[in-house]
């Protein structure tokens, strides 16, 4: 840990920060001060991080890549480099024949002879990435007629085609998998119409693969998993699909080795699935259970992995918060080495009504038990009960409180509520942290409340060294002065934190604001914060909380309340438009004048406050945080109007997305402002009074979505709704 520690504060290389100084001269000043024929005469090393710099800030363009090309170039990663020119692309394969490393994800502009050139000229190739590349088809693994066989092929380890919806089970299997004898990776995402269950089963058992990706195949079943004795596989992704205990139960009997099971959001999966997995596979380091229907039973069963070191179980509604005293249990002689919690919303659904979710989901007063067997089958993300139900004009009765005493009778086709709930007592996130404190990385907590007290944020700041991310929601209950003096300290303690999500939304937000403020978190890089709705966030905190900031590279705001003329004021147009109003002043004056009086104005005649010459106006500290902001998104600003945006898109000169949500007063003219001003822009979305606004660098086009506005009323004939 203090050799982690260490790494993690010691200064930069002589070669980052040269590496670094270059690729802010080349994006600020291009050819002006950088001669890009010198750019491959760099060390391999050096050359491959200037590209990652520059693809990372959406700034790399037709001519910087041909001179970064060069026969030393190992790595080259140009994911989302849309603006890339194909003739430019043409030229990797040939100028890089000792290349290793292509990724050129969600490049929409990459085709199959683009590929083909690459797999033919790279023979040392072992990792093409090619997601989100439309044009890709089965004839960019094919060999061209008359020429050799793709030799980039022979020694490909991995490769990633998510998203290729022209890719089809006859060229998978005949160009790829035959063509790469050592192929250990695939990625096969979305691929609806290639990933079918013959074609999955033959993935799973036939190629030796060691990582196979199936997410948002939907067509997948339960079937492919056990059509063969024995698989090697290592790490298995089926997100987003429909296989449910049956199939997670026979993989894990026949892939003893696995280590990485992501099965997030496939909402058949129940604790008899993940029990198996936790049972046969004894490797397994990583965990992806979200939004699934496991109860508190897994967790016992996850106590009992040696190697697990991240678990996601975000949005598990059916799980109660005993869940985190399990996982905190200190009795245990024996636990996970866990090191990355993602526990957002977990138990939800319990911690807001007070049911026990360990059992089944109480049926609702009028449902019938064989309503509540259907209803209770079906794959909705949501509980049964959570979906209207006509009730009697009377008031129902309790569904948490047991019948009134001497009261027998049960009315006909209803189910009887339970005696009495199981009391659960709130789970103490002290005990989390004297558990896993040392080593914890992660510890993702939205949306599970009244964990988050004073003394429990203490423990956190005195027990983490290592924390990196931290989401929390802050109790009501506690004071503004406790909270922030518990904040602060994770501040000033936790100097490895770079991500923090603090929900404030219903409390008042003043000591999240107070606590933000420089020195403390000085290396946060990403931030999240809910303001309470009542008051909003104000100027003087928002400036608190940006000012001297320099690292800043995500900023979420939520129910703001700054006013319409704050980001003028920081770009300094309050004084420029005072000045042109001072010279309408003399133009006006001047119109009642002769022509020659006019000519005879003398220098003192003007107001003095107009300069001669425009001279360079500096910002504000908090102004120039937004400088490194690349992704912006803003909620409940509704004061905001086009001149505000307007400013807004001159501070965030390097931001990549824009989301705007619920300003009102804006309309088409905000777009067009962050396009002009935003050099480096990807996608820009504005969430007006009627319609939402969405433009993206990859389509080049505006999509307007008008929002609905339904009015019940019943006509005189047949009760049509009208929207």
């Amino acid at each position: 840990m203090q050799r982690a520690l260490h790494e993690i504060h010691s200064p930069p290389s002589l070669l980052a920060l040269c590496v670094q100084k270059l690729a802010q001269n080349l994006i600020k000043y291009g050819p002006k001060r950088v001669r890009y024929a010198t750019l491959s005469a760099l060390p391999r090393r050096a050359l491959e991080e200037l590209l990652d710099i520059l693809v990372a800030k959406n700034a790399l363009n037709d001519n910087v890549l041909p001179y970064a090309l060069t026969r030393q170039t190992h790595k080259l990663g140009l994911e989302g480099a849309s603006q890339l020119r194909r003739c430019v692309l043409s030229t990797i394969g040939r100028s890089c024949p000792n290349l290793c490393v292509l990724d050129v994800r969600t490049c929409q502009q990459i085709d199959n002879k683009i590929v083909r050139d690459v797999l033919q000229h790279c023979e040392r190739l072992e990792v093409l990435r090619l997601d989100g590349c439309p044009r890709i088809s089965d004839s960019a693994f094919a060999p061209a007629l008359w020429k050799p066989p793709l030799a980039g092929l022979l020694g490909l380890r991995e490769l990633s085609v998510g998203k290729c919806g022209q890719i089809t089970a006859e060229g998978l299997m005949g160009y790829v998998l035959k063509g790469a004898p050592y192929l250990r990776t695939l990625g096969l995402a979305y691929c609806h119409g290639t990933v079918t269950d013959e074609v999955a089963s033959e993935l799973l058992f036939q190629f030796g693969l060691q990582a196979l990706d199936l997410s948002f195949c939907s067509q997948l079943s339960d079937a492919p998993f056990q059509a063969h004795p024995r698989s090697l596989l290592r790490e298995l992704r089926l997100s987003n699909t429909n296989v449910g205990d049956k199939g997670i139960e026979e993989i894990a009997k026949r892939s003893p080795q696995l280590e990485v099971l992501d099965a997030g959001w496939a909402m058949k999966l129940t604790d008899a699935g993940i029990l198996a997995v936790l049972n046969h596979c004894c490797r397994l380091q990583s965990l992806c259970v979200c939004q699934t229907e496991i109860t508190d039973k897994c967790f016992e069963a996850i106590m009992r992995c040696r190697n697990l070191e991240c678990l996601n179980a975000s949005w598990c509604l059916r799980a109660t918060a005993h869940a985190l005293d399990i996982l905190s249990d200190q009795t245990v002689e024996s636990r996970p080495p866990l090191k990355r919690f993602d526990l957002d919303h977990l138990g939800a659904m319990a911690l807001d009504t007070g049911v026990d979710a360990v059992g089944p989901l109480p049926m609702p007063l009028t449902a019938s038990p064989v309503q509540w067997a259907q209803s209770a089958s079906s794959l909705s993300p949501l509980p049964p009960y959570w979906l209207p139900t006509r009730l009697p004009l009377s008031e129902p009765p309790s569904m948490l409180l047991p019948p009134a005493a001497g009261d027998d009778t049960v009315q006909e086709g209803c189910w009887e509520p339970p005696a009495a709930p199981r009391p659960c007592a709130l789970p103490s996130l002290k005990n989390i942290v004297a558990v896993y404190g040392k080593s914890l990385e992660q510890l993702l907590l939205d949306g599970i409340k009244d964990i988050a007290y004073a003394p429990a944020l203490e423990a956190v700041a005195s027990n983490c060294p290592m924390l990196e991310q931290l989401a929390v929601t802050l109790p009501e209950s506690d004071t503004d002065a406790a909270l922030k003096a518990a904040l602060s300290l994770i501040g000033a303690q936790c100097s490895c934190l770079v991500l923090l999500r603090l929900d404030s939304s219903s409390r008042s937000h003043k000591a999240a604001v107070d606590s933000l403020a420089l020195p403390l978190f000085s290396r946060l890089s990403s931030l999240t914060l809910w303001c309470s709705a009542g008051s909003g966030l104000q100027d003087p905190q928002l400036e608190t909380i940006l000012s001297g900031r320099t690292l800043l590279q995500t900023l979420v705001l939520r129910n703001c309340a700054v006013s319409e003329g704050l980001f003028p004021r920081w770009c300094n147009r309050d004084r420029d438009e005072a000045l042109v109003r001072q010279l309408d002043q003399v133009l006006l004056s001047s119109l009642n004048r002769s022509f020659s009086e006019t000519l005879q104005l003398k220098p003192a005649d003007l107001p003095e406050s107009v300069p001669l010459r425009r001279k360079r106006q500096h910002l504000n500290s908090a102004a120039a945080a937004l400088r490194s902001v690349t992704y912006f998104s803003l909620g409940g600003a509704s004061s905001l109007s086009d001149r505000s945006c307007d400013a807004l898109a001159e501070l965030l000169h390097d931001a990549q997305t824009v989301d705007l949500r619920g300003c009102p007063q804006l309309s088409e003219e905000t777009l067009r402002s962050f396009r002009k001003g935003c050099r480096f822009i990807r996608s820009v979305s504005v969430t007006m009074r009627e319609r939402t606004l969405t433009w993206t660098a990859l389509t080049s086009s505006v999509k307007k979505h008008r929002h609905r506005r339904r009015s019940h009323f019943t006509s005189g004939s047949s009760g049509t709704e009208s929207n």
